[in-house]
């Protein structure tokens, strides 16, 4: 069957590293807790670290919390301070230090707009919630090159449950054999749309380990060879 849609990750797929990102992030919660709470930064990142795993503790079986807001919440409870004033600014300084830190890879706008214009549908499949990565498409200038993001929360499981591979199919119109899913985690991105049907091509662009999944898919080392496998299905049909 002819290609019809292509769905991303996002990070650390079309930019990265997510790594980078975060660290950067949580630098900037120390420093938002030096300067406007009075207590070390190294003090409010061990008590957000704490809360994560209270909360995982708390919620076993399921899928790990990706609002701030809420651990930052839990967080400064504990620490006795004003979560209703503080919380959503600790969460603001967290993701502003990701907004500063993104790099978008070489060529993800160019092969974007060369699916848009062979009328391929584009889909950025995450683990997130939508406004925080909304917010990065736009920030990153790809808001108006995708045609839809689908993203954990809309889909209510992370990947590599099914539901958030079977809601992009369904967005894009297209059968599992008429799309292709790109993204850097195996478990989480390939082998999720393995098990929906969806060829995968892994952008093992960090020397992960191999998988011991032997069904067929792609993998490569840049952005670059993601583009010219897409090209590549593109021209030969599927």
């Amino acid at each position: 069957m002819s290609l019809k849609a292509v769905f991303f990750d996002l990070d650390d797929t079309l930019y990265g590293s997510f790594k980078a990102c975060d660290r950067q992030g949580y630098a900037y919660i120390a420093a938002y807790a030096e300067r406007e709470l009075g207590v070390s930064g190294e003090m409010m990142l061990q008590a957000f670290a704490d809360y994560r795993a209270q909360i995982a503790r708390m919620q076993p079986g399921k899928p790990p919390i990706h609002d701030r807001v809420v651990v930052a919440q839990g967080a400064l409870e504990s620490l006795g301070l004003n979560a209703v004033r503080h919380a959503r600014a600790v969460h603001r300084a967290y993701w502003q230090g990701v907004f500063d830190t993104m790099e978008l890879r070489e060529g993800v706008p160019e092969l974007l707009r060369e699916l848009r214009t062979a009328g391929i549908k584009t889909a950025v499949v995450t683990d997130m919630l939508s406004d925080i990565q909304m917010e990065k498409l736009e920030l990153l200038g790809l808001a108006d090159e995708v045609d839809y993001l689908v993203s954990s929360e809309q889909a209510g499981q992370d990947k590599p449950a099914p539901q958030i591979f079977w809601l992009a199919l369904q967005k894009c119109g297209c059968l599992p054999e008429e799309a292709v899913m790109v993204g850097d985690n195996f478990v989480h991105d390939v082998q999720g749309a393995l098990d929906c049907g969806i060829p995968g091509i892994w952008l093992n662009w960090n020397d992960q380990p191999q998988p011991t999944d032997r069904r067929a898919y792609t993998e490569v080392k840049t952005f670059a060879q993601v583009a010219a496998q897409v090209r590549g299905r593109l021209a030969s049909g599927g």
